[in-house]
């Protein structure tokens, strides 16, 4: 290139970066009468420094968003069976959450996430014991356009989140402290994951015992906790066609041995999800495997199954029946674990709203669960939406109580319906209903409750999430 289409080059990638159109045009044809370039240079210029500005340019995003849900709920037989003892319960929780997102294309993105989670009524007004908690917190610098590590407090969220959810539903939901390896192509999403949990900063020993006491939304009064001490997680998604799509979530857990405090018992889940997707029709099969110890120290061998398949009309009705099968005991382990546990997923979405299945196996007394179901649902409108929800509930082995007698299969039938109102696209109102038809077994497993009485449930949920600032530079 001679000196005249250097000048010309530096002049237009001036004119392109800083100066607007009308001024831009004006240099140009400048350049051309003052004869350094001819008009066919000139458009070969502009059309190469175009692209180096656009490659050059880094698009930055500042957004801050708020969330408060409210939820009323009637309980009388919510997470528990009636009797004639008991008196129903209710109450209203809130979330109120704020979200600081800072994003830098494939530079740098950032979230600081606060909020306060409680009951109504649970605090004193007057006192100093505050609530704020830490959602998320991290950071995340890109190695490269398409990899990048995220470093902090993070929800981990995969696949239909049976084995790791946001667990959105739970008052205060649920996060992970960890580092995140993530790679995101058109047809591949993939991170590894890994988490080392202590209770303070030690100077000798590993002992992840923690003494703090912590009270949830399923206990008022403050008790001690346990979690997991080391996480190892491997999650991929391939796209294979427009058709077929694979997951699949590689997970190892470790729990330390309650005497020996160095002794950790692993757990290993391995498996995945193929699913079918053509025009109306969707078919899924999702299957999980688990080996390694438990909590105790006893070998596992456990499996989780739940085929599933789902239309869609034209008219926006939905028809979904499936089943989730979790492999067990018959109430008592023996040498070998069989109880499959879904890890740190989501349950209210799986087994029923009125969650009498969400600690595993504690919930099913080492039985396991054959949980088959049928979901139809009618889109109103765009703001509105109406869904009726079935499941009937078995024990995967037959039960047996202490006094050696083997109880039916057949734990009960669960009626949810739903219905959902979005008036504005920051505003949601869900209400729901469910009935259950509990049966001698289920009371039996669950230990407490009549069989002969009807639990019922009811909420009344308002979520707001606005954006109360979006800039982007």
């Amino acid at each position: 290139m001679n000196l005249k289409k250097i000048v010309a080059s530096l002049f237009t990638l001036f004119a392109v970066a800083t100066g607007s159109a009308q001024s831009n045009d004006a240099l140009l044809e400048l350049l051309v009468k003052k004869g350094f370039v001819n008009q066919k240079e000139i458009d070969s210029i502009r059309k190469a420094t175009q692209t180096e500005v656009h490659l050059t340019t880094s698009h930055k995003t500042f957004l801050l968003d708020l969330q408060i849900k409210n939820r009323l709920e009637y309980r009388n037989g919510y997470g528990n069976i009636p009797d004639a003892s008991t008196a129903p319960a209710a109450f209203v929780n809130q979330r109120s959450r704020i979200n600081f997102s800072y994003q830098d294309d494939s530079n740098l993105n950032a979230v600081f996430s606060i909020q306060d989670a409680r009951v109504w009524g649970s605090k004193d007004p007057k006192g100093l014991n505050g609530t704020i908690q830490l959602f998320e917190g991290y950071i995340e610098p890109f190695l490269t356009h398409s990899l990048s590590i995220r470093i902090g407090r993070q929800c981990l969220a995969y696949d239909n989140q049976r084995l790791f959810a946001e667990n959105e539903w739970r008052v205060n939901a649920g996060a992970h402290d960890a580092i995140n390896l993530r790679f995101k192509s058109k047809k591949l999403n993939t991170e590894l994951v890994g988490a080392f949990n202590q209770t303070s900063e030690r100077f000798f020993g590993t002992d992840f015992t923690p003494t703090e006491l912590s009270t949830t939304a399923a206990n008022s009064t403050p008790s001690t906790w346990t979690n997991y001490k080391a996480l190892l997680v491997h999650y991929l998604k391939y796209q294979y066609n427009d058709v077929f799509t694979l997951t699949t979530i590689t997970a190892s857990d470790a729990y330390q041995d309650a005497i020996n405090k160095e002794q950790n018992y692993w757990r290993f889940t391995y498996g995945g999800r193929l699913e079918y997707q053509k025009k109306q029709w969707y078919l899924t099969t999702n299957t999980y495997f688990q080996s390694g110890r438990n909590t105790t120290g006893k070998t596992i061998n456990a499996w989780y199954l739940q085929p599933e398949l789902r239309y869609t009309s034209t008219n926006k009705i939905t028809i979904k029946l499936g089943a989730e099968i979790l492999s067990g005991d018959n109430g008592k382990i023996g040498a070998i674990d069989h109880n499959f546990v879904p890890l740190y997923g989501v349950a209210h979405r799986f087994n029923g709203s009125l969650d009498y299945f969400t600690r595993f196996p504690t919930d099913l007394n080492n039985a396991g669960l054959v949980n088959p179901y049928f979901y139809i649902s009618k889109t109103i409108n765009s703001h509105l939406e109406i869904s009726s929800n079935n499941h009937l509930f078995y024990t995967q082995k037959s039960f047996v109580t202490a006094a050696n007698t083997t109880l039916t299969k057949f734990m009960g039938y669960e009626h949810d319906l739903l219905i959902t109102y979005k008036p504005n696209s920051y505003t949601a109102i869900e209400s729901g209903f469910s009935v259950a038809l509990p049966s001698n077994t289920l009371t039996a497993i669950k230990k407490t409750g009549d069989a002969n009485r009807i639990p019922t449930w009811a909420y009344v949920q308002v979520k707001f999430t606005p954006t109360l600032f979006n800039s982007s530079f």
